[in-house]
C-alpha cells in the first residue's frame, strides 16, 4: 500500500490525468452528467497542482 501512494505522490498529475480519462469514457458511455461536473473538479485540481510544481519556481540565486 505504501508503494502505491508513494507513486501516487510522485506522478501525481498524471494519476489524475488517468481519472480524468476514466470518467470521460464512463461520461460517454453512460450520458450521466454527474461524471462531467466531476471531470471539470478534476481537472482545476490537475491544472492547480501542475501550476504549483517547484520547477516553475526560479531558484534563490536566479532571482536576482
Amino acid at each position: 500500500m505504501g508503494a502505491i501512494w508513494q507513486f501516487m505522490k510522485k506522478y501525481e498529475f498524471w494519476v489524475l490525468v488517468a481519472i480524468w480519462l476514466g470518467l470521460l469514457v464512463a461520461y460517454e458511455i453512460t450520458e450521466d452528467a454527474t461524471f462531467a461536473s466531476i471531470m471539470g473538479l478534476i481537472s482545476i485540481v490537475a491544472i492547480t497542482r501542475l501550476a504549483m510544481h517547484p520547477m516553475w519556481k526560479k531558484a534563490d540565486n536566479e532571482a536576482e
